[in-house]
């Protein structure tokens, strides 16, 4: 490769690879909302995974103004739209399947569930699972209807649980709370086989919610169930079920996703502020002329 060459794609490197990573997130959903105003139920917040620390973004209302509660949240891997559950607790809508719009804050109801849930999550197919505590089972949802398809046999009821799907497809839950097992479903039965005890969680309450990273991270939001409820992000191994530390939470913090990086460039530019737009377009312009430059000399040595 030539040095112009080199030069040329180590800028195009340059100009692409932060903005990809722009659009890769961590999600948190508070059930009481941190923005200041008495009237916000639930606040939609972005997460720095180095620390935990969260940084408000919106609070979720639906498009007349009603407060919503989140318990739950997943990000659809083929369109990238936010599913959520709405707690019993919500003012509007309680027990009810949503999407939302991270930017905005929009809620848009899709249906009511059959029974109340505390996690979702998607599988790289598309399905959308969700943990049913009451029964101890996990569920399909139906994206059109909230409509849920329950598997196996219906086990002793608990108030909580966390769900998450790893890059091989395995779909793991808290059944017992921040001191009980690390289990996996069994997808073919609906059958919980039993994990690792999970060891060493800030909070002696409750796994809430959680989510992978593509590395395999599990990340989770242990609570201590209070009245407002401490929350921290922590890690759990999956294989030893010891949990580690990253930081604190808002109070009340009950759901989280990971959003993955856009793929196309049209994503990438949607996540752009307009200061970071005017960059990209220098820089490429700079990068054409560039090319266009080398293109001429090319033709003339011809």
């Amino acid at each position: 490769m030539s040095m112009r060459k080199g030069w040329i794609l180590a800028l195009v490197a340059w100009l692409v690879l932060p903005a990809a990573s722009i659009a890769q997130s961590i999600y948190v959903s508070a059930m009481r909302g941190q923005a200041g105003a008495s009237n916000v139920m639930s606040g939609l917040y972005s997460v720095n995974l180095a620390n935990g620390a969260a940084t408000f973004v919106t609070p979720l209302r639906t498009s007349d103004g009603k407060p919503i509660a989140i318990t739950g949240l997943a990000v659809d891997p083929a369109s990238q739209v936010f599913y959520g559950i709405t707690s019993n607790l919500s003012p509007a809508f309680p027990q009810s399947l949503v999407t939302l719009e991270p930017q905005s804050g929009r809620v848009n109801v899709i249906g009511r569930l059959d029974q109340p849930g505390t996690d979702i999550v998607f599988d790289r197919q598309g399905r959308l699972f969700i943990w049913l505590p009451r029964t101890r089972q996990v569920g399909l949802l139906d994206l059109t209807s909230g409509h849920v398809n329950v598997l196996g046999k219906a086990g002793p009821p608990d108030a909580f649980g966390g769900l998450a799907v790893d890059g091989e497809g395995r779909l793991f839950v808290t059944p017992s709370g921040a001191y009980g097992t690390l289990d996996m479903v069994d997808l073919n039965t609906g059958a919980l086989v039993t994990g690792p005890q999970i060891k060493g969680a800030p909070f002696p309450g409750a796994i809430t919610a959680m989510t992978f990273t593509p590395s395999g991270l599990l990340l989770a939001i242990n609570s201590n169930v209070g009245s407002p409820a401490a929350a921290k992000l922590v890690t759990i191994n999956t294989l030893t079920g010891i949990v580690a530390e990253i930081g604190n939470l808002p109070d009340d913090s009950d759901a989280i996703t990971y959003v993955p990086p856009a793929h196309g460039m049209a994503d990438i530019l949607s996540t752009m502020s307009g200061r970071t737009l005017a960059l990209f377009a220098l820089i490429a312009g700079l990068v054409l002329a560039v090319g266009g430059m080398f293109a001429v000399r090319w033709i003339r040595a011809r």
